[in-house]
């Protein structure tokens, strides 16, 4: 084989590579990664159903709130206490 004949096969082997890198890439991308996302709900997983994670979400939503609430029914206490200490009044429930 002469040289300009490797020549020629490595400049080919390029372009071909040069294109059909980006095409596999964008193959991968648009096709094949939605369809790996999907197959969890096809095959009917429990765990990755929409409704089971609609539901965790809604379950730390819920803890989330009750730690607000804690905080906030702590936040009137203090201000209540704070509030009867400047009146000069005891504070209920003491001794």
């Amino acid at each position: 084989m002469e040289w300009w004949q490797v020549q020629e096969l490595m400049m080919t082997s390029a372009a071909i590579i040069a294109v059909l890198v980006p095409v596999c890439a964008l193959t991968y991308r648009f096709v094949l990664k939605p369809s790996r996302k999907e197959q969890p709900r096809l095959r009917g997983d429990p765990d990755h159903s929409p409704e089971t994670l609609r539901d965790a979400r809604l379950d730390n939503m819920e803890r989330q709130l009750e730690g607000l609430e804690a905080s906030v029914q702590r936040l009137v206490d203090v201000t209540e206490f704070d509030r009867q200490l400047k009146a000069g009044k005891p504070p209920e429930g003491g001794p």
